[in-house]
């Protein structure tokens, strides 16, 4: 295309042909600019978008930390999966430093509470999926589904602060519907896709 215009625009007009030419390089330029402008813009947008950094990929805790009067550190955290889109996140966690207990779908019948509770219970496994903004680096999450019916609640939401680093992400919770979180936890998780 830009050898046709460029064989347009060095040619030697005759003096009959010369306005049918000028109107000849005006549509081959309006359509070589307007080809690149197409073209062009979606790749421009595409690289200046990926050298954006962004939350968005999946995520695994490497380490956690708990404040206030039973704080801790632990570096050997349980399994854990979070993963960001464009919009949606999910989280699945299993919680404390030890794993949870075996408990087959076929014994969930004849489980005892206390069972149930260690399997299944707050202090045993996390899980929710829903939407997620992010501005001022501030993460504020809104879950659709959860393991509990808490986070799901008409008007529930957790903000916490983030900080973005290479390939690792970490997360302190600051605050949620019912106002700051007085022993914040933060999570380090490292990018594993």
């Amino acid at each position: 295309m830009l050898q046709i215009l460029n064989r347009v625009v060095h040619q030697d007009f005759d003096k009959e042909d010369h306005v049918n030419k000028k109107i000849t390089l005006a549509v081959a330029a309006t359509a070589v600019f307007g080809l690149l402008a197409l073209v062009g813009a979606p790749l421009l947008s595409q690289s200046g978008a990926a050298s954006q950094p962004t939350i968005q990929g999946v995520w695994q805790i490497t380490e956690l930390t708990t404040t206030g009067k039973d704080a801790s550190t632990n570096k050997s955290p349980q399994p854990s999966l979070y993963i960001f889109t464009a919009k949606h996140y999910r989280i699945a966690r299993v919680n404390g430093t030890a794993p949870r207990p075996n408990l087959p779908a076929a014994d969930y019948p004849k489980a005892t509470a206390a069972q149930l509770l260690a399997a299944w219970g707050p202090s045993g496994f996390a899980a929710q999926s829903g939407t997620y903004e992010v501005t001022g680096g501030k993460l504020t999450t809104r879950a659709i589904v959860a393991r509990g019916t808490g986070p799901m609640a008409p008007g529930a939401f957790s903000t916490s602060s983030y900080k973005l680093d290479g390939k690792t992400l970490t997360i302190t919770q600051e605050r949620n519907q019912n106002g700051p979180v007085e022993n914040p936890t933060t999570w380090k998780l490292t990018r594993i896709e």
